[in-house]
């Protein structure tokens, strides 16, 4: 009984002094001392600046909230003390003067972690890993030939932008103002009032490049994705660590911090995109803009009653209005070639798609096949017209002043269209007062678009361009559609056989002639399946790109289409004074080459239609024609001159650049370059062309390419209706008129030489 009652004795000793050590923290019997005296308080005192720092510190709906406010409440709750946020002034050195004077237990708000603080104040492991940005101002850049892509590091920055005469921006009174006066010391240094001012020196030109926090940029970019149109963020960056500053007094308080974020199950491992996402979703749109709505998949197909009964009306009233305008007159083309049919299926289907966009995928794989059948024609007709054509423009004696007014009317002709071109967008001014929306619109673009910039000097450019001219193997550029490549061998096939002694030419002729004749006949019978298909490619085209891309640079749209109706109505001129006929005449036999080519998006296929066409007129040489139109339409490109003139001037005055009279001629001049350059081209790569303008006028190339190619897949069918008008127009302008003798090279064999 002796020893029970000693054992509760010593055991109730035991719990009594034990009872002193225990608190009210989950682990407060292995706290040390500064911490218990935070525990004991029940306060941990959060120090974090007194303004607004989306994500890390902001207030919404009149509370405190970000990730950094989240981290210093789940700290608080791990130390079992409640969380007191104190708002100090004076920024972030404000925040480190109030840590250091213990204020405050712990400050943070994206603090930055760099020698100069770890000498005032206790600072934690990094927590996020940040970086510092570099942001340069795309005209800047392309006026002063630097290539984003060739900097793949600082120092490489450094080599291009410390010069003098460029001026570098950042935060007042930041940490980035010594690195910028070590990284920058010849550049011009701007001072901005905050980061936020430093991107807008940026975006005005009031700064060459900018270094500011990488949170700060994406939150930017974020509210307003139009940044991007003139600023383009570098590769090469400086890691910004962000750590939790902690009193002096307090080194067991670090010690936990940085075991909490070394160990805790939930310690922040989040990107600062994540972040930004995270606390501040999506971005809304601005007053009076709509965000984009995607189109509705198959599955997605709800439609509204209303609708279908306003579209199916509007089919049974253009239905009808065709029936008895068309279809019921007697003609000898059949109504389902008439133009009348071919633009009512587009209007239909480009209405259709506007209202019941899903139906898009249903109909578009009918007509890829369709189309997919015309460029299959494409390539043999080019090359059988195009040997022929070379041929009968060599070998015929008389043929010597066709290629005189050939070499002199094309270059003519061209220079006109750009200087119209380049007049229009001086008087029309389309890319003045670019609006914010457009601008988002590009840089969303450009997100995706790989950079097109040639390499190299200017020699590497001109071997590059060789290269895709000149082909190493006959079948690789037949296989893969390499037009260019198929055009030169053609021509020089054509030259080939011209300059041959041998007997039987005019079989090798005769067979090209058949080939080319064939394919005629191929397009011809599918013909009668054209407003169906165009039916469904209008529809796709609506429902894919929707109204808001049109919208965006109608003005530039607007001006290349006055553009092209100039070139249509100089070909019907042209037609009129050469070929003496009344212009419904010519409306009636050349009209469905436009639309053809309008509705195809491609000249080239309606070449056997235009010989077909030219060569029914006896009031000129139908051997002549023969061999010139092929060469009008491929090489004296209107619409091509006028595109790559007027793009560049609205890419300028986008920018707010302005051009002397020198830079417009030379505009004029370097688009009749891009032109022949674009010979044979495949699909729109031909936009990319536009460096050979942008490059020596110092304009960004990415920007020009994004706007070339939004306004191309709205205007590509005129530019291809106005073509193959403008071949027929300058073939008839070339081609003598119609002799009583026939051409001795309509059949017979040349003797040689």
């Amino acid at each position: 009984m002796r020893h029970v009652f000693r054992i509760v004795s010593l055991s109730s000793m035991i719990l009594l002094m034990a009872l002193p050590c225990l608190g009210t923290g989950p682990h407060a019997s292995a706290m040390p001392g500064d911490i218990r005296d935070i525990q004991e308080s029940g306060v941990l005192r959060i120090g974090v600046i007194d303004a607004q720092a989306p994500p890390f510190v902001f207030e919404r709906d009149g509370r405190l909230t970000g990730f950094d406010v989240d981290l210093a409440r789940t700290l608080a709750a791990a130390l079992g003390v409640r969380p007191e946020f104190v708002r100090i002034p004076g920024g972030w050195e404000g925040l480190v003067d109030a840590v250091a004077a213990m204020t405050v237990d712990i400050g943070l708000s994206e603090l930055t972690k760099n020698m100069a603080r770890t000498q005032r104040v206790f600072l934690s492991r990094p927590y996020v890993l940040s970086h510092i940005v570099f942001a340069a101002n795309r005209l800047a850049m392309a006026q002063n030939r630097i290539d984003a892509a060739g900097l793949d590091s600082v120092q490489d920055v450094t080599r291009h932008f410390d010069v003098p005469g460029f001026r570098i921006a950042t935060m007042a009174h930041s940490s980035l103002e010594p690195l910028v006066r070590e990284l920058f010391p010849r550049a011009e240094i701007v001072f901005a009032p905050s980061s936020q001012a430093a991107i807008a020196m940026a975006y005005e030109g009031q700064a060459d490049l900018i270094m500011v926090g990488e949170s700060i940029f994406e939150i930017a970019v974020h509210a307003d994705p139009g940044l991007l149109y003139k600023i383009d963020r570098l590769a090469p960056s400086l890691e910004d660590p962000c750590a939790i500053a902690i009193s002096p007094g307090r080194p067991d308080l670090l010690r936990f911090i940085n075991d909490y974020l070394e160990v805790h199950p939930s310690r922040p491992r989040a990107t600062p995109r994540e972040i930004i996402d995270r606390y501040m979703g999506p971005p809304e749109p601005a007053a009076g803009e709509k965000l984009p709505v995607a189109a509705p998949g198959p599955r997605d197909g709800r439609v509204d009653e209303q609708d279908i009964v306003l579209v199916a009306g509007l089919h049974v009233l253009l239905l009808g209005a065709l029936w008895a305008t068309v279809v019921r007159r007697s003609s000898s083309r059949h109504w389902l070639l008439s133009p009348w049919t071919v633009l009512a299926a587009m209007g239909l289907g480009g209405l259709t798609g506007l209202y019941f966009p899903f139906l898009a995928a249903y109909l578009s794989r009918p007509a890829g096949l369709y189309m997919g059948f015309w460029r299959m024609c494409v390539l043999p007709i080019m090359v059988a017209a195009i040997i022929t054509s070379t041929y009968r423009l060599l070998a015929c004696g008389g043929n010597a002043r066709l290629l005189k007014r050939l070499l002199v009317w094309t270059p003519l002709l061209l220079l006109g269209a750009a200087f119209l071109a380049v007049g229009i967008g001086v008087v029309g001014r389309p890319g003045a007062d670019f609006s914010k929306e457009a601008q988002g619109l590009l840089a969303s673009m450009n997100k995706g678009m790989q950079a097109a910039q040639p390499g190299g000097g200017l020699y590497d450019q001109l071997m590059d361009m060789v290269d895709t001219i000149v082909p190493d193997n006959l079948l690789v550029p037949m296989v893969n559609n390499e037009n260019l490549a198929v055009l030169f061998v053609a021509i020089f096939f054509g030259v080939a056989v011209a300059a041959g002694k041998k007997q039987g030419k005019t079989t090798l002729i005769d067979i090209m002639d058949t080939i080319l004749e064939s394919f005629t006949t191929m397009v011809r019978m599918s013909l009668y399946l054209l407003p169906f298909a165009l039916y469904a490619l209008s529809l796709e085209f609506i429902a894919s790109t929707g109204l808001e891309l049109m919208l965006a640079i109608l003005r530039l749209v607007v001006c290349l289409t006055l553009a092209f109706i100039v070139g249509g109505l100089l070909s019907l001129f042209l037609l009129r004074m050469r070929l003496g006929i009344p212009l419904a005449a010519i409306w009636r036999d050349f009209g469905p080459i436009f639309l053809l080519s309008f509705s195809t998006r491609s000249s080239v296929i309606s070449m056997p239609l235009g010989l077909e066409r030219l060569k029914n007129y006896p009031q000129i040489d139908s051997s002549q024609t023969t061999a010139a139109y092929p060469f009008a339409l491929l090489v004296c490109h209107y619409a091509y001159a006028a595109f790559f003139a007027l793009t560049p001037v609205f890419v300028g005055q986008a920018f707010g650049v302005s051009f002397t009279p020198g830079q417009y001629l030379a505009i004029a001049f370097l688009a009749l370059l891009c032109v022949v350059s674009a010979i044979g081209t495949i699909g729109l790569s031909y936009v990319l062309l536009l460096a050979i303008v942008c490059g020596p006028l110092g304009l960004p190339l990415e920007p020009a390419v994004v706007v070339g190619m939004a306004a191309v897949s709205i205007v590509d069918p005129i530019i291809s209706g106005v073509q193959a008008l403008f071949g027929c127009g300058v073939a008839t302008l070339v081609v003598d008129k119609a002799q009583p003798v026939p051409d001795a090279c309509g059949g017979t064999e040349l003797p040689a030489g």
